[in-house]
């Protein structure tokens, strides 16, 4: 930044401190908006499968829209987030979330519903991009490990708004009313991202206006990194007790194992967002203390297999002990953030968005093959008793064998680890 003269100085950098915190907590404000969106439907299951007659696979599928929509989008959004800037891609975000959420609620028909779910992942694409986009160019490289740390944080306090209280008010008003109520909270996220995110420090202005049109040339260089496509693959195997378990199937499995109603589920299942909210942050001071992102994402990977493969086998754990695992569990899993700095260190400043959201790209296709593939494969286990209503009876055992997909990805994310270079930066 460049000053005029020294008197202005410590005014200037308030200033500027200021900015960049506001325009990162407003950017984080609609991650943590778009979480409680994603996240939703794991408290609604039951209602859904009511609602529309499906099954488990078909559920899956129908969640998993979200995800078609995230993963094709990423990529553009992180081009046209590096060319436009993040105000007004976040703020036509967050329009397009609050349209699908309202779709999605007034639905009657299952494609209108996948329609509805596909808009809030196409709207929800730049959100975690963007954190990191501010990220990047207001905080020092030093600093961006711990502002992703919190940025996750942020997601996490989404989702665990996702859990019990949301349980709640959908067993109090219906899956219907409150998605209605989602919605509508979105017209505040709108108007607070046109009006508190500032794209960009004054320095770096010009220096986006020059580069901003090669984006394909950008785009050539992130795909064509292998470091990059190391930390993506792994950061995409550790997300699976998220986008796998939590987002969809752990609230049910809980309730299957443990013969609990849906709100003290929510209440066991968000202890796993509690635990990466704190994860995420202790991750980023562990690395600065190892001066080391990959020692820090093997152990964070190999502990939570660990964790998972006891989770999976609930049956013989009593429901405190439930509770413990899934937050230590969570904990473990913050390590997974460092991926993105990792794969951000691997190119230059100003492609950091495109980087960023190709790693995010792959890391979220943990989604969209993994819900509908746990749930294929409860309908692969499940033995064909039905209730009267007609909706299919799982057992502890098919959760337990669905439920084993997740440590075992984890144990190849450690596997993989040994391939990626680390690329700690010290620069103040």
């Amino acid at each position: 930044m460049t000053l005029s003269n020294s008197s202005q100085q410590p005014t200037t950098i308030s200033s500027s401190t200021f900015k960049a915190w506001l325009a990162w907590f407003t950017a984080s404000i609609f991650y943590l908006y778009e979480m409680v969106l994603r996240v939703s439907p794991s408290v609604m299951t039951h209602e859904l499968t009511q609602d529309f007659q499906v099954s488990s696979t078909s559920l899956g599928v129908l969640v998993s829209f979200y995800y078609f929509a995230y993963v094709i989008l990423q990529v553009p959004c992180g081009l046209i987030v590096d060319k436009f800037g993040t105000r007004k891609i976040v703020t036509l975000s967050a329009i397009i979330c609050v349209l699908g959420t309202y779709m999605f609620a007034e639905s009657q028909t299952l494609w209108v519903a996948q329609i509805g779910r596909f808009m809030i992942g196409a709207g929800s694409a730049c959100a975690f991009i963007s954190c990191l986009k501010v990220s990047a160019e207001w905080f020092r490289p030093h600093q961006f490990a711990l502002v992703a740390g919190l940025s996750n944080m942020m997601g996490t306090l989404g989702s665990t708004f996702a859990g019990r209280p949301l349980a709640t008010l959908v067993q109090t008003y219906g899956w219907r009313p409150t998605t209605l109520m989602l919605a509508t909270a979105g017209i505040f996220v709108i108007l607070m991202s046109w009006f508190c995110i500032q794209d960009s420090p004054n320095s770096l202005v010009k220096q986006k206006k020059d580069i901003s049109p090669r984006l394909w040339p950008s785009l050539q260089t992130v795909i064509t990194n292998r470091q990059i496509w190391l930390a993506a693959v792994v950061g995409g195997f550790m997300y699976l007790p998220i986008s796998a378990f939590s987002e969809l199937w752990g609230i049910p499995f809980l309730m299957n194992t443990y013969q609990i109603n849906c709100e003290l589920a929510s209440t066991a299942n968000v202890m796993l967002f509690l635990g990466m909210a704190v994860g995420g942050p202790v991750a980023a001071w562990l690395a600065k203390i190892c001066q080391n992102y990959v020692k820090v994402m093997r152990l964070s990977a190999l502990s939570t297999a660990v964790l998972f493969a006891a989770i999976a086998c609930a049956q013989w754990l009593p429901l405190n002990l439930m509770f413990v695992l899934l937050f230590l569990a969570g904990v473990t899993i913050g390590g997974q953030v460092l991926c993105f700095t990792c794969a951000k260190n691997n190119t230059t400043h100003e492609i950091s968005g495109t980087t960023v959201a190709f790693t995010n790209a792959i890391v979220m296709m943990s989604g969209v093959i993994f819900q509908p593939l746990l749930g294929l494969i409860l309908d692969m286990a499940w033995d064909g008793k039905m209730t009267e209503a007609g909706l299919r009876i799982y057992t502890e055992s098919n959760y337990q064998v669905a439920i084993l997909a997740v440590p075992i990805c984890l144990f190849a994310s450690w596997v993989i680890l040994s391939w990626l270079n680390d690329s700690y930066s010290t620069e103040e």
